[in-house]
């Protein structure tokens, strides 16, 4: 687990938009994969002290001093061991503690959930924890990383998860390649647009997740269903096409095979501005 430079941006941008750092968990200790100097001019970009994290020295392993120069006075690390100096030892499989629910203004996971197996039960926790009024903060494989961890995720499982029927509101969702040069990617909501955002590509990419919590609801107390079934559901009727005529099955087979052929590029692309809007990185 650990920052990259756009995690690092990330968090950046969000404290400067209000995110507030004071008593901060990380889902598993971050690592902080960037070089101290770097890190150092984009804090004084953005007009953030880089004193706290000036001095951690030269050889920064470990992203503690980042969350103090972004206001933390607090940093648990959680972990299944100890091997890495985690204060809240637990397996994520299993329900936290109550004690640990609603006690922190920032939750991060830099890229833990992948390799949970039971990975309902650990949203459910990393979401438990963060209090009202504070942020989740999620950076994990989106698409092309086959084999790194038990899963990928798709924009919409956090959009119908980090919902306000769970107590929390998206507040940025980015797509972008893994490495440090690569563009950022605003993600549409599928509910929102009433189409799946899919996406082709042939790098592996990243999600970037900042989700606030609004209130303190029983989360997944409804399972999450996707959006283009729960409208189909709500209409009461099957949905239905040229396929069902049989007369037309084989013509409108063809057609559609040549159709998506022709649109894939197109629709299931970065370059489809109505799925990604690319923005600024920060």
């Amino acid at each position: 687990m650990g920052l990259d430079i756009n995690a690092v941006q990330f968090l950046v941008a969000a404290k400067t938009r209000g995110a507030n750092f004071d008593r901060t968990a990380t889902i598993g200790r971050q690592g902080l994969g960037v070089f101290p100097r770097k890190v150092r001019t984009i804090l004084e970009k953005n007009s953030l002290s880089a004193g706290a994290f000036a001095a951690a020295g030269p050889e920064c392993v470990f992203a503690e001093p980042l969350f103090a120069a972004l206001g933390a006075r607090q940093v648990d690390a959680m972990d299944n061991s100890d091997f890495e100096g985690a204060k809240l030892l637990h397996d994520l499989n299993q329900p936290i503690p109550p004690e640990w629910k609603a006690q922190y203004d920032a939750v991060i996971d830099g890229g833990t959930l992948e390799h949970v197996f039971n990975f309902p039960v650990a949203l459910r926790n990393v979401m438990e924890m963060v209090r009202p009024g504070g942020r989740l903060f999620i950076h994990n494989i989106a698409n092309n990383f086959c084999g790194h961890g038990f899963y990928q995720f798709s924009p919409e499982l956090f959009y119908r998860t980090l919902s306000p029927e769970n107590g929390f509101c998206v507040e940025r969702m980015i797509l972008h390649r893994i490495g440090p040069y690569g563009a950022w990617w605003e993600v549409a909501d599928p509910n929102v647009i009433h189409q799946r955002t899919e996406l082709f590509t042939f790098t592996p990419m990243n999600i970037l997740v900042q989700a606030r919590r609004t209130e303190v609801k029983e989360i997944f107390a409804v399972t999450p269903q996707q959006s283009d079934y729960s409208a189909l559901w709500a209409l009461g009727k099957r949905k239905t096409g040229p396929f069902a005529n049989p007369l037309f099955a084989g013509p409108a087979r063809l057609f559609s095979a040549l159709k998506t052929g022709m649109d894939f590029w197109r629709r299931q692309s970065l370059g489809n501005r109505k799925f990604f809007k690319k923005v600024p990185r920060e």
